[in-house]
């Protein structure tokens, strides 16, 4: 351990499969609290690199609860960008899971922000805490399930008070997230800053993703902006380097605080009109989120035809059908009333 210390402290990267035994080694409590501070605070110093980055994922994997399911697809934020908006990629998963695409969502609850993903769909009645059993037959039975990461990354305790204490973004922030327990082979991936995109892209370009994106948008979101440009990444087979604004979709901007609350309550009664189309700006900041994945997952041969579609799924009323399809399927599975 002190030889990992004194190179990061050099400076120096750690090649990937050093990156994966070290991770390995504090997630099964092999190094001493001091230690992984000294790590986590060098590798954030030093700039975590894209085959450190990797390393830790696939570590994070290995030691996962396993949830075996077919072809699904992810979208997820890496978290950290502090705008309090709705909760936009959640909302889009559910929006492309209404279309047809099956999605294994990955998330937690708030911690940079005042509602996480899991604190959304908890509020909405979901049961977060069911097992890797209820999510392979829910994404079965209704081609989407809500994975709690706290519930399938267990190991991650070992590290848990460290991390707290620390209190700033280590590499776990970066590597969680894409560390999901279904093991996706589609993924948009969103972060908070530009600086940040091609090291995640670097990062998950040899892992075993078959599509991704991975985006950030004006100003510091970590998902596509419906208030000025977003910048992408995108690999379909061939790579797509993008610049996206609204009026690229035919939108006119839309203010971040229209999209955004300064409460939980706010976020998610803002959350629930966006997906119940009751409110044109809230609705089409999720659907060109969902428009993104659609385009990635191969469901549209353009982003604007794939927040078209989006768009249509939501004020139809459909999207919002499925979610309660959703709930109700996940509350019966895990033993519940119907809430």
């Amino acid at each position: 351990m002190a030889s990992y210390i004194a190179r990061i402290a050099e400076r120096q990267g750690l090649r990937e499969d050093e990156a994966y035994n070290l991770c390995v080694d504090m997630l099964r409590g092999a190094v001493d609290p001091i230690e992984i501070s000294a790590i986590l605070m060098g590798l954030r110093v030093k700039g975590e690199e894209p085959q450190e980055i990797r390393g830790f994922v696939r570590a994070l994997r290995d030691n996962a609860v396993k949830v075996r399911v077919g072809d699904a697809m992810d979208i997820v934020g890496t978290g950290g960008d502090g705008l309090n908006t709705i909760n936009a990629s959640t909302l889009a998963s559910i929006v492309v899971a209404s279309i047809g695409v099956p999605v294994a969502k990955h998330g937690n609850r708030g911690f940079s922000s005042l509602v996480g993903s899991a604190d959304f769909m908890e509020a909405l009645g979901y049961p977060i805490e069911h097992g890797a059993d209820v999510a392979e037959e829910l994404l079965r039975l209704e081609g989407y399930a809500y994975l709690y990461a706290p519930k399938y990354h267990q190991a991650l305790k070992a590290v848990a008070p460290v991390r707290k204490r620390l209190g700033i973004r280590t590499i776990f922030n970066l590597a969680a997230p894409l560390a999901n327990p279904a093991n996706p082979k589609i993924q948009v991936i969103g972060v908070p800053s530009p600086n940040m995109v091609k090291l995640i892209y670097r990062a998950v370009e040899e892992i075993d993703l078959r599509r991704f994106a991975v985006i950030t948008g004006h100003p510091g979101m970590d998902e596509l902006s419906p208030s000025g440009p977003s910048i992408a990444i995108i690999k379909r087979g061939s790579v797509e380097e993008i610049t996206i604004s609204p009026k690229t979709l035919g939108l006119e901007e839309i203010p971040i605080n229209h999209i955004s609350g300064q409460t939980r309550e706010e976020i998610i009664e803002k959350g629930v009109r966006g997906l119940r189309g009751e409110d044109k700006g809230l609705t089409s900041f999720i659907a060109i989120n969902a428009g993104l994945a659609l385009y990635v997952a191969g469901e549209a041969g353009s982003i604007e035809e794939g927040y078209e579609k989006a768009y249509r799924e939501i004020v139809s009323g459909s999207a919002w059908r499925k979610l309660g399809r959703i709930v109700a399927t996940a509350r019966r599975l895990a033993g519940l009333g119907s809430g």
